[in-house]
């Protein structure tokens, strides 16, 4: 009996932490409605103080909204998302409306493509007039992403952000490595977000968010993306890094305290994703996998944008985020008389 009682007396009791951090997370809009734009909607990123349930007394936060990324040119899209879209690969504007209609994605990332690491003129021309096209014909909030090439990009990116100019696109992206400046000038010039991307580094972020600051871009046309690795491909670093990076920001870095994007469509580049071998298992589940495990990942460590590829992985993340008592993000209406 005396063993019982003090077993009773010493038992541990577990409480979970709860810890009240003295910053938030700048709000980002993206995405302009009437007057200003022509968007039906605004999607809102940030205004956070925690990471995503850390504090299981609190309420269920909201998913991350979702953007789909659709390409200029359907060259390097894998196969089991190409059997999925079929013919909407060749034209951008079908295949960004089906993401809109059919997806339910909340944004569209559009992506140029470049056949050579040159940009002519008329090269420049066509991805003037298309992000023109798609801001007329589809009214969701638009990204705009250059090919990943430091010499075109900003020249590709300022092009756009004077074609849409009042749409509040997200230009992606300003990395230390191309010339920023030109990027972040022209989303000051147009009322544009500019996504600042480095290569899983937090001293690199933290030394470019600053550099955009000190040229004028504001806070709140700042998101950053500190690289998405694919699950077996480093995925474990962008976790841990992202978290960092938030927790800093959190503590009071204000260099940092930017909303985070993340590519769930990297995980495409995983061998495993995409190599037709039977020992592996079903192609297309294994795919689906890949990148909802990535998805998943990523909102743990606090992104509130996914940029994903394929339609299905869309679907079944956000069943799944509604079925464990996800809310729905934020979003900006049109005015009243609309």
């Amino acid at each position: 009996m005396l063993g019982e009682d003090l077993y009773r007396l010493l038992a541990p009791k577990f409480e979970l932490p709860r810890i009240q951090y003295g910053s938030r997370i700048h709000e980002v809009h993206i995405g302009n409605t009437t007057p200003h734009g022509t968007r039906a909607y605004g999607i809102i990123l940030g205004g956070v103080s925690n990471l995503p349930l850390f504090d299981g007394r609190e309420r269920t936060p909201a998913r991350p909204h979702i953007a789909m990324q659709i390409h200029t040119s359907p060259d390097d899209i894998p196969a089991s998302v190409s059997e999925a879209l079929g013919d909407l690969l060749d034209n951008p504007i079908k295949w960004a409306r089906f993401c809109a209609r059919e997806c339910g994605a909340e944004a569209v990332q559009l992506k140029f493509n470049l056949p050579t690491r040159t940009l002519s003129d008329r090269n420049l021309d066509e991805f003037r007039e298309l992000a023109r096209q798609l801001a007329r014909e589809v009214d969701i909030p638009l990204l705009f992403s250059g090919s990943d090439l430091v010499e075109t990009d900003p020249q590709i990116l300022e092009a756009v952000a004077f074609a849409t100019k009042g749409e509040r696109v997200l230009l992606a992206s300003a990395r230390l490595g191309n010339d920023y400046s030109r990027i972040a000038k022209a989303a000051i010039d147009n009322q544009h977000v500019v996504l600042a991307s480095t290569d899983c580094d937090p001293p690199s972020q933290k030394m470019l968010n600053e550099r955009l600051l000190e040229i004028g871009l504001p806070p709140d046309q700042i998101v950053i993306d500190p690289t998405t690795a694919a699950l077996g491909y480093g995925l474990e670093y962008s976790l841990s890094i992202a978290e960092q990076i938030r927790l800093n920001a959190l503590k009071g870095d204000r260099s940092l305290q930017m909303p985070i994007v993340a590519f769930p469509a990297n995980s495409w580049t995983a061998r495993e994703a995409t190599i037709e071998d039977s020992g592996y298992g079903n192609l297309y589940s294994r795919g689906l996998i890949w990148e909802l495990t990535t998805a998943l990942t990523m909102t743990l460590a606090g992104a509130e944008l996914l940029i994903m590829l394929h339609p299905d992985s869309v679907k079944r993340f956000k069943t799944f985020m509604k079925e464990q008592g996800f809310t729905e993000p934020s979003v900006t209406k049109k005015n009243s008389q609309d």
